[in-house]
Order: structure tokens, then C-alpha cells, then sequence
């Protein structure tokens, strides 16, 4: 597909160049030579001119404008350039993302502290060891008392699908290596999911479903984990990576539909994982419709966010005739 791809790309150039080149050399009529002489101090041009001030200089070097401060000015711009990961991909399809390490490797550190943070919690809900029902609005209160530990053995294993899969399927389509540096945007996508999910779970203090009644063990409900309801984490990082999913084969394949049922099957993944949080009484409906919200906003937000290792900039000449393209890579 990949060689297919870069053959059409070559073919539609030269076929788009030629035909520039034939319709300019048709439109352009010839033209005598011309001789441009510059201005100097010593030409008749400046001679006739009575005022020192009004003589032309000899031009400047454009490359060196100011000397030594040229060459200054030269190093900060190189020293305020961005490093990227992977310089010079073997593919210039391939990868997705262009990554650099004063950014994203930042970015991964910072997610993964903060999505750490709801661990150093040690106080239970301020409910504990039972809430009252009637603190619920209608729409929560109609799974209040839930507990399922099944539900919430099968929401840890559709996470790790979800997760797995979007892997599987980047190294299939990528190979290994481009695959690994698109995997990285997708886990900057699912730690800044789990970041914003952690921030509110610790700012909300909401009780979890199974303290509004007494079907989990009193260890569970009087243990710090009670108090961690919204968001959910788990419907947060499974919108993400399924977004984040689509978001790079939409980039890969803009052509293809192929990236569409990427994203039906990740929401299908997603939602399940987001509703057997809320049948495992460990999240309530809105705590898993605000974590996909987020997740999938962070699924969007984060790979928009990610320039390609490729840039096209076409140059045109009209007087000369050609179009052509610089790229980047």
C-alpha cells in the first residue's frame, strides 16, 4: 500500500509539472537577454549625484547582515530548535506524529505523576461506612448500592483490549517502529485523560455507588478507594485511546474508510468498559458519561496538537515556468 501510495504521489508531480512547464512555455513569450549592472561609487549613475549622502552603497551580504551578530542570532535559532525523536523516518508516509523530547517526553511525566495522584489519597468518603440515598440526583440514584466485582473484573480486561488492540493495530498498518513513536501520542492522550479524571476525583470526594448501601464489604466502603467516584478513569482512558486511535489512521489513510471503522469498533470497546464500571457499583451513570466527555475531547485534542514529520510547501515560478515541492522530513 505504502509503495503504491508514494508511486501515485511521484506520478501525479511530474505529470502536474510537465504540464505547468508546457502551458507557461506557451503563455511566456521569449525575451531579449537584459544586462543588470549595479550601482557602485564609482559608476556614472553615482557620479552625477551631488550629495555624498545620495550615493548607493555597495549591497550588503544578505547571509551576513550584521557580522558578528548574524552568526549570534544564528545560534540562538538554533538553540531554541526543538529536537525531534525520530529526525529522518524511513517512510515519508510514516509515522503519523512527529514527536520531540522537549515536549512530549515532559508531557508523558507530567500525565503520569498526575494520574498517579489519586494513590496518595487516605481518608474514606466522608459518607463512609453508609450514605444516604437521598443526597443522589434521580438519575444516579437508580444504581446506588450497586456491587459486582465480575463487572469490574470485565471493565479491567476491556481497558487492556482497548489499549492492546490500538497497539496491534499501529504496528500492523506502521510496522514496528513508526508504530512505537505513533503509540506514544496515544499514550500522551490516555495519561492527560486519566490526569483530568484524577484532578476531579480528588477535588469531588464523591462516594462511590456501593456506599449507598451494604452489599460490598464494610472494607471496601470504609476504605480511602470509596471515596474516588468522579470521574471515571476507566471511561476516560478508553474514549482517549479509541480517539486518539482514529484521530491517527484518519492521518494515515485520509482516503480510506478504513479509519472510520477503527472508531466504530474503539466506542464500541469504550462504552462497554464505561458500563461495567457503572454495573460494578464503582462508578454512578454520570461519573462514566463525564469520563467519556473528557476522554474523548483528550482523544481529539491531543493528536491535533501533533505536527507531522513531513512538510510539503509548494514554490512557484511564474517567469520560470515549474512548480515544484520541498519537503521536510
Amino acid at each position: 500500500m505504502n509503495q503504491s501510495l508514494a508511486s501515485c504521489f511521484a506520478v501525479s508531480l511530474g505529470l502536474a509539472s510537465v504540464s505547468w512547464s508546457l502551458a507557461a512555455q506557451a503563455q511566456v513569450p521569449d525575451s531579449p537577454p537584459t544586462t543588470v549592472r549595479q550601482a557602485g561609487p564609482d559608476t556614472p549613475e553615482n557620479a552625477a549625484k551631488t550629495d555624498p549622502a545620495e550615493i548607493e552603497a555597495p549591497p550588503k551580504d544578505p547571509t551576513h547582515p550584521e557580522g558578528p551578530k548574524s552568526e549570534k542570532a544564528v545560534k540562538q535559532a538554533k538553540e531554541a530548535e526543538l529536537t525531534p525523536i525520530v529526525p529522518s523516518p524511513t517512510d515519508v508516509t510514516r509515522p503519523a506524529f512527529q514527536l520531540y523530547a522537549q515536549i512530549d517526553l515532559p508531557l508523558l511525566g507530567i500525565g503520569a505523576v498526575l494520574a498517579a495522584s489519586r494513590l496518595i489519597r487516605t481518608q474514606p468518603a466522608y459518607c463512609a461506612p453508609e450514605c444516604n440515598r437521598g443526597d443522589l440526583n434521580a438519575l444516579d440514584r437508580s444504581t446506588a448500592g450497586f456491587w459486582a466485582p465480575g463487572w469490574s473484573t470485565a471493565s479491567d480486561i476491556g481497558i487492556v483490549t482497548v489499549i492492546g488492540g490500538a497497539a496491534a493495530v499501529l504496528t500492523v498498518d506502521e510496522g514496528v517502529v513508526p508504530a512505537l513513536n505513533d503509540a506514544v501520542v496515544l499514550a500522551e492522550s490516555g495519561l492527560t485523560a486519566t490526569a483530568f479524571a484524577s484532578i476531579l476525583t480528588l477535588a469531588a470526594g464523591r462516594p462511590r455507588p456501593f456506599l449507598y448501601g451494604t452489599k460490598a464489604p464494610l472494607s471496601e466502603r470504609d476504605s480511602a478507594d470509596g471515596g474516588l467516584s468522579f470521574l471515571s478513569s476507566h471511561a476516560s482512558v478508553a474514549f482517549a485511546v479509541a480517539t486518539s486511535l482514529y484521530m491517527t489512521e484518519r492521518r494515515l489513510h485520509p482516503d480510506e474508510k478504513l479509519p472510520y471503522a477503527f472508531l466504530g469498533v474503539g466506542l464500541a470497546a469504550a462504552s462497554f468498559v464505561a458500563s461495567a464500571r457503572v454495573f460494578a457499583g464503582r462508578h454512578f451513570i454520570t461519573d462514566s458519561v463525564g469520563g467519556a466527555v473528557v476522554g474523548a475531547s483528550v482523544g481529539v485534542l491531543v493528536p491535533a496538537l501533533h505536527g507531522s514529520p513531513v512538510r510539503v510547501v509548494p514554490q512557484v515560478a511564474p517567469k520560470q515556468g515549474f512548480v515544484s515541492l520541498v519537503g521536510e522530513f
